[in-house]
């Protein structure tokens, strides 16, 4: 089985050491904007490579868009870092591009980036301290993204707002919500306007999946300002036609199946409600496996779900090709 690892963390060497700075030497940096784990293995492309050889993953797509909300210098930096890396391991790391989305200039940034290092995608946080996905101050963002037509991968802030550290709650619950609330925000304030643009939620969504027939319910028609005093059942949706419009804006989500632990059944759940075709496998390397041993049991799981060959196939490698519009051939060079 080929295998296209569309959620692993890459940081340069630079970010890495300027955030350790930050930290005072600490292995984990958490301040007003960020709690992340300083790994040393995230800037180390040997690393990466040794870990995937033995887990089995072909190729890996490198983000690292929470650091984004530390702003356009730290975007620049690793803009330049993933495409230095990839330029060194060509046939086995695919760059994304990153821009903070609280800098005005946010929009020109990424067109210069994709210009300049000829990105195919683009990592952005599910929100910053600043604003909500939906703020209208990314129109011009979701227009530029929307013409260069090239998939956004999001990632949950590392610290969301208004999280708390106790039991590691900004990790295992505000992390999942914050990526609920902007696939929420994202079919009701920005596919209305912007139709062409899709969007990659994290770790199964978040909790996402499980709600979709909830959130369906609250759903309006875009544009109507004023919200009904009770939700819609199914029947009433389908009455008013907000059911084909709902679903019309859900397929532009697509989910990776990060996050779960290994955990099979959340898997297989989400990928009987939104398809093989819109699932992804994701490791979330050096962060949630973090060892060719724990990046294999991730494959192993895909490898065992009680879903078709096809059905594996497709998320094992299939989506994230299809979403970044590369052959088979092209992106598996290196082990085919």
């Amino acid at each position: 089985m080929q295998v296209v690892d569309l959620h692993h963390h890459f940081m340069p060497l630079n970010v890495l050491e300027q955030l350790r700075i930050v930290s005072g030497g600490k292995a984990r940096l958490i301040n007003e904007k960020i709690s992340i784990a300083l790994n040393p293995d995230l800037a180390d492309g040997e690393a990466h490579l040794e870990a995937m050889d033995q887990a089995g993953v072909d190729v890996a797509v490198l983000t690292q868009s929470g650091l984004s909300v530390l702003g356009d210098k730290i975007c620049r930096d690793i803009n330049e870092g993933m495409a230095a890396v990839a330029e060194q391991w060509p046939s086995r790391f695919i760059p994304t591009a990153h821009i903070c989305i609280d800098d005005q200039n946010a929009a020109r940034e990424l067109e210069s980036c994709v210009e300049q290092y000829g990105f195919g995608a683009v990592a952005l946080p599910c929100s910053s301290p600043e604003r909500q996905l939906d703020d209208p101050s990314l129109g011009p963002l979701w227009a530029v993204i929307e013409n260069l037509d090239i998939p956004i991968i999001l990632h949950p802030a590392q610290l969301p707002n208004g999280a708390s550290l106790d039991y590691a709650l900004e990790r295992s619950c505000y992390r999942p919500f914050d990526t609920t609330v902007a696939g929420v925000r994202l079919f009701n304030g920005v596919l209305p306007q912007h139709p062409g643009l899709k969007f990659v939620l994290p770790h199964c969504g978040g909790t996402i999946v499980g709600l979709k027939g909830r959130l369906a319910m609250f759903f309006e028609r875009p544009g109507i300002a004023l919200h009904r005093l009770l939700p819609r059942t199914r029947a009433e949706q389908r009455a008013e036609g907000l059911d084909t419009i709902f679903e019309q804006f859900w397929a532009k989500l697509y989910f990776d199946t990060a996050g779960t632990g290994a955990w099979s059944p959340i898997v297989e759940f989400a990928t009987g409600l939104v398809g093989a075709d819109h699932m992804a496998f994701g490791t979330d390397y050096p962060l949630e496996s973090h060892s060719g041993e724990t990046m294999r049991e991730l494959v192993e799981m895909i490898e065992n779900l009680e879903l078709s060959t096809e059905q594996r196939a497709q998320i094992a490698s299939g989506t994230a090709l299809d979403l970044l519009g590369l052959p088979l051939e092209q992106a598996l060079s290196a082990r085919s």
